[in-house]
């Protein structure tokens, strides 16, 4: 970007909003509807995966605290 003879460099936070509407341009422009609607599917799968799995270990209590463990008394070699 050219301000008055000076250049400006783009920060790293101008990167993020740039490479959603490229991602936004590619996946409603150009790709045909047989590719488009299984990648959508897929996409919300896997943050519907990653949001349950985040919500288990947030209120899902102590993970293996709670649980009695028996050891036989044979040894194992």
């Amino acid at each position: 970007m050219d301000t008055g003879g000076e250049w400006v460099l783009a920060s790293r936070w101008d990167v993020v909003p740039g490479i959603a509407r490229m991602i936004f341009g590619l996946f409603f422009h150009d790709l045909p509807e047989w590719v488009r609607y299984p990648l959508l599917a897929f996409g919300c799968a896997v943050v519907v995966h990653l949001g349950l799995g985040w919500l288990r270990e947030r209120f899902g209590g102590p993970a293996d605290e709670d649980r009695v463990v028996h050891e036989s008394e044979a040894d194992v070699r």
